[in-house]
């Protein structure tokens, strides 16, 4: 009986590792959203430190978070580190910028996990209005975070479209 639960568990244990081999190494989460104020608000918003931290989602999550803005607070090299109790600490670095049309940023989570990500950012403007998409890359560690592949885009969708809804209160009303 015992050789039959210990054969189980292996059998178990391999198959959770043949999945998570099987699945995505990587993920990508994009969110659109239409706003009506000029491209160059919008990218300033956005590329300008002291208001990215404004409306970011994250940090509405966890108010009482503590940050740090860089000397340089716009464009390639602006960054600012945050901790916090409910979303842990990391940096966000603007490592590229196409002005007015992209910015990419660099995403280092340091608390409560290490990890390494890349936001991308889109402002594309239209007759009337102006298309701002939102993207984050990352990657996923085998075995255990693979899993996660079935949950980030609705976990982390939902913070996008908030940050997104925010951004545009913020440029329709100021």
């Amino acid at each position: 009986m015992l050789k039959k639960i210990f054969i189980f568990i292996i059998a178990f244990f391999a198959m959770f590792l043949i999945i998570a081999a099987l699945l995505p190494a990587k993920y990508r989460i994009e969110r659109s959203i239409t706003i009506n104020a000029p491209q160059e608000k919008i990218f300033w918003q956005i590329a300008d430190i002291d208001n990215y931290t404004e409306w970011n989602p994250w940090l509405m999550l966890d108010p009482n978070a503590q940050k740090t803005l860089s000397e340089t607070r716009k464009g390639v090299g602006a960054s600012w580190l945050w901790e916090g109790e409910k979303i842990g600490a990391g940096k966000l670095s603007i490592i590229n910028i196409k002005e007015f049309e992209s910015i990419e940023t660099k995403v280092e989570f340091f608390k409560p996990w290490k990890g390494l990500n890349y936001g991308f950012w889109s402002i594309t403007p239209k007759t009337d209005s102006t298309k701002v998409t939102w993207a984050f890359e990352g990657k996923f560690s085998y075995p255990f975070e693979r899993f996660l592949y079935f949950y980030i885009d609705d976990m982390m969708g939902k913070d996008f479209e908030k940050g997104l809804d925010s951004l545009k209160k913020r440029c329709e009303n100021e």
